[in-house]
C-alpha cells in the first residue's frame, strides 16, 4: 500500500505564507512530506496534526494529511481531508486525483470517475501521468482491460520508472492472457520494484510464468520474492504457491 500510493499520488504544494503561524504550518507540512517519502507515517502524521493546528484552512495541508490516513488505511479519515481540502480550493487537482485513487481502493468506483475526469480535464495540471495510471487502475478494477491498457501505455510514456504502473500494465496483458506480453512486461517492472522493495513484481511475474507453463521460472521468481522481501505483502502467499508447486499439485 505505502509504495503504490507514492508511485500513483501527489503530494500537496504548499500555498504561499501569509503569517507567521503558516510559516510555521508550512515548515512542519514540508518535514511531514520528509517523513512520508521516508515511509515514516507515524512522523508524518504528527508534523501534519501540528501544521493543521497552526493553519486549519490551508488546503495542502488537509491534501497530505488525506494521503497520509490513506496510507495506514484509515479510509474514512482520508475523504474527509482530501474533501476539506478541496472545498478549501476548489480547483485544487492534486487533490481531486488522490481522491479518486482513495475511492478506488474502496471500490468506490463511481465517486472517483468524475474526479479523474475533472483532473484530465486541467490542462494546467502538470502531473497528468498519475491520472492515466489511476484511470488504468479504475478500469482494471472494473476488468474493463483494453482500457486499462490505453491508460497505463499512456501514463507510462511520461512516467517511464513508475514500478507499480508496469505492475499493472503486466496484470492486465495478464488477465487477457496476452502470457508471452505479460511475462516481458512483469520482467521489466521488477527492475523498477525491486530497487524501492515492493514485491509485486516478482510475484505476478512468477504467476505470468506459471500460467504459461514455464513452472522452472516461477520458482525462481518466487524463491527470490520470498528471500528478497520475507516480510513483504506477497511473501506468504509465495511460500504456499511454491510449496504446491513442488508438491506437483498445482
Amino acid at each position: 500500500m505505502m509504495i503504490f500510493a507514492l508511485c500513483l499520488f501527489g503530494l500537496g504544494c504548499a500555498t504561499k505564507p501569509s503569517t507567521e503561524k503558516d510559516e510555521l504550518a508550512s515548515l512542519h507540512m514540508d518535514i511531514a512530506v520528509s517523513h512520508i517519502q521516508k515511509d515514516n507515517l507515524p512522523l508524518a502524521l504528527k508534523e501534519l496534526l501540528i501544521a493543521e493546528d497552526l493553519s486549519p484552512k490551508n488546503a495542502a495541508i488537509q491534501s497530505n494529511l488525506g494521503l497520509v490516513y490513506f496510507l495506514r488505511e484509515r479510509f474514512e479519515l482520508s475523504e474527509r481531508h482530501y474533501l476539506k481540502a478541496i472545498m478549501l480550493r476548489p480547483n485544487y487537482t492534486e487533490a481531486k486525483n488522490n481522491l479518486a485513487r482513495a475511492y478506488i481502493e474502496v471500490g468506490q468506483y463511481r465517486k472517483a470517475e468524475p474526479l479523474l475526469n475533472e483532473a484530465l480535464q486541467d490542462l494546467t495540471f502538470v502531473d497528468y501521468p498519475s491520472v492515466y495510471a489511476n484511470y488504468g487502475v479504475l478500469e482494471f478494477k472494473r476488468k474493463n482491460y483494453s482500457k486499462a491498457k490505453e491508460f497505463l501505455k499512456k501514463s507510462l510514456a511520461s512516467d517511464r520508472e513508475n514500478c507499480l504502473t508496469h505492475v499493472y500494465l503486466g496484470r492486465t496483458h495478464l488477465e487477457l492472457k496476452e502470457l508471452i506480453l505479460a511475462t516481458d512486461q512483469l520482467e521489466k517492472s521488477i527492475s523498477f520494484c525491486k530497487p524501492i522493495g515492493v514485491d509485486e513484481a516478482h510475484y505476478y511475474a512468477a504467476l505470468a510464468y506459471y500460467r504459461n507453463h514455464q513452472r522452472d521460472k516461477a520458482m525462481v521468481r518466487f524463491e527470490e520474492l520470498i528471500a528478497l522481501f520475507p516480510m513483504g505483502k506477497h511473501s506468504d502467499r509465495a511460500k504456499q504457491m511454491l510449496a504446491l508447486i513442488k508438491k506437483g499439485t498445482l
